[in-house]
């Protein structure tokens, strides 16, 4: 048996990450590229994207590789094939089912639902995303449960570039066609349609390769994994696939903030088309998709993905019992994370304006004031994400189910309130979504705090990154109106970060937030230990 490359729990969950975050970015460059039609047309497609890839491959390949190592532990990997094999057929016949379904419902989600006929092939080519995915979820979690990993990192990174490449590359081109079309038609919807066609088709491209490449390191895997299996004992027949359970919550979680993104559009379009039915409503939901959406959820990951590692860290302490080391961990991670998240939310608040100019080569007034309400989302989001990922490795079924139940219950709720009856359009989706991450968030700390039994020294782990945040934040909008008329956006956006890092820094110090082991682990440390010897008297 050739030699297995070790790769470490926490890089297979990062790579997931950085696929979700680079489908964000992608978003926003389909934003420079389109315009807000552009992403409109393409937003329902990118929920259904999601939804595909959080279910096929992050549900159903971590049931599966959890279940592979438990078998493999206990020499039964006769008995894993079997369940695999189960998996898979429950996984092809709902990729299948989906993919039908998506593609006979397009015509209708189209025409009745989002009042756009020209969303009809846009849906229809991102379809097969669904069939694409589904299998290769259970052969990834084969592999990697298995020994083999790397088939994941590997397969992401596929996923990520050629979904990427092929996405700018398609839709650049025929969005180029599309404008001619334009001007023969003397219309000016054509072309963001038609470069929506081409994003679904680099998707629909890009989840046709990645099921290819994972279907060819099966098959050269195939006698590594046979040799494993004829170590094993014999399958008992009576034993039933008790990873269906975990699989199924696994995968309601996983889907939810998707299915709940689509609804919204669906709740959006539905109610802005009976108040405004001639106005170009797949525009400012683009607007919503693009400028709001997609940064929110870029920042939660990259806020979380430094502290995977820190994550199992806790995770393993518990599962050993070590409860007081669990708790220091978790009092650390608490304490880094605030210091990385609150100012990130609160500077992109303050500079929301510039932020927008800079990213989106120019700035409106329905964008900035999207972001200004929606990034506060980040911090309950970072909290959820941790939460998730504690109850999940836990497989504490019961708390998960109910911390779901009443998430989606209070975002129906506030969305179908503000929607029908207030009128609030696109803000009740925002509102939506953070009523229900505070109640998730208020929800996932009470849990971990009776769990752990952990003080979270509220004062110097969340007050004073909070004071320092907005302090240094108030200095880079002071900068920011006095260079921005000078220098433009860009320079000045960055000189306002760079200062107030700086004064964050030292403002972290002089609270006495932070000690000084701490302050050499953040950006610059070295320098900032100086300041902090100099302060305490070289007393941490």
């Amino acid at each position: 048996m050739s030699k297995k490359l070790r790769i470490r729990p926490d890089v297979v969950l990062s790579s997931g990450m950085i696929f979700i975050m680079a489908i964000m970015a992608l978003l926003v460059v389909f934003f420079d590229m389109t315009g807000a039609d552009g992403v409109g047309f393409l937003a329902a497609p990118i929920a259904l994207f999601m939804i595909a890839y959080c279910v096929f491959i992050c549900a159903f390949e971590t049931t599966t590789r959890e279940m592979v190592k438990n078998r493999i532990h206990r020499s039964q990997m006769l008995s894993a094939k079997k369940n695999v094999r189960q998996l898979m057929i429950i996984s092809f016949c709902i990729g299948l089912f989906c993919s039908l379904l998506c593609a006979g419902a397009s015509i209708i989600l189209a025409n009745f639902v989002f009042h756009s006929p020209r969303s009809f092939y846009v849906l229809l080519l991102v379809s097969p995303v669904f069939l694409f995915l589904s299998i290769q979820g259970v052969l990834r979690g084969y592999l990697s449960g298995s020994g083999y990993a790397v088939v994941s990192i590997i397969s992401d990174a596929i996923l990520t570039l050629i979904t990427v490449i092929s996405t700018v590359v398609l839709s650049n081109a025929v969005y180029d066609y599309g404008k001619k079309v334009d001007k023969l038609m003397h219309v000016d919807d054509i072309a963001p349609a038609y470069g929506a066609l081409g994003a679904a088709l680099g998707i629909t491209v890009s989840s046709l390769i990645s099921f290819i490449f994972v279907t060819i390191m099966f098959l050269i895997k195939k006698n590594e994994l046979q040799e494993i299996a004829d170590e094993s004992i014999p399958v008992n027949n009576t034993h039933k696939n008790e990873c269906v359970q975990d699989l199924v919550i696994n995968c309601l979680i996983a889907a939810t903030c998707g299915i709940l993104v689509f609804i919204d559009e669906c709740v959006y379009l539905d109610v802005a088309h009976k108040i405004h039915p001639m106005e170009d409503n797949i525009d400012n939901w683009g607007i919503y998709i693009g400028q709001c959406v997609a940064v929110v959820v870029f920042f939660v990951f990259i806020t979380s993905l430094p502290f995977i590692k820190s994550w199992y860290g806790v995770h393993v302490s518990i599962v050993k019992k070590d409860f007081k080391s669990a708790r220091m961990r978790l009092q650390s991670l608490v304490h880094f994370e605030a210091m990385l998240i609150f100012p990130v939310v609160i500077w992109l608040m303050l500079l929301a304006n510039t932020f927008n100019t800079v990213v989106f080569g120019k700035s409106n007034e329905a964008g900035v004031d999207m972001v200004i309400l929606a990034i506060p989302v980040v911090i309950p989001g970072a909290v959820i994400v941790f939460q998730s990922f504690l109850l999940k490795q836990l497989k504490n079924k019961l708390i998960m189910g109910m911390n779901l139940v009443v998430g989606v219950i209070t975002h129906i709720a506030v969305l179908l309130a503000m929607s029908y009856i207030g009128g609030y359009g696109i803000h009740a989706s925002i509102a939506a979504f953070a009523a229900m991450f505070i109640v998730q968030a208020i929800l996932g700390l009470f849990e971990i705090k009776v769990m752990l039994d952990v003080k979270l020294q509220m004062i110097r782990n969340i007050l004073m990154p909070l004071v320092a945040a907005v302090l240094s934040g108030l200095v880079a909008l002071l900068l920011n109106k006095i260079f921005v008329n000078l220098i433009g956006e860009i320079l000045t956006f960055l000189i306002c970060i760079i200062v107030a890092f700086v004064i964050y820094m030292i403002l972290l110090i002089l609270l006495r937030s932070v000690n000084r082991y701490e302050v050499e682990k953040m950006p610059l440390g070295d320098y900032f230990a100086l300041v902090s010897d100099k302060v305490n008297g070289g007393r941490d």
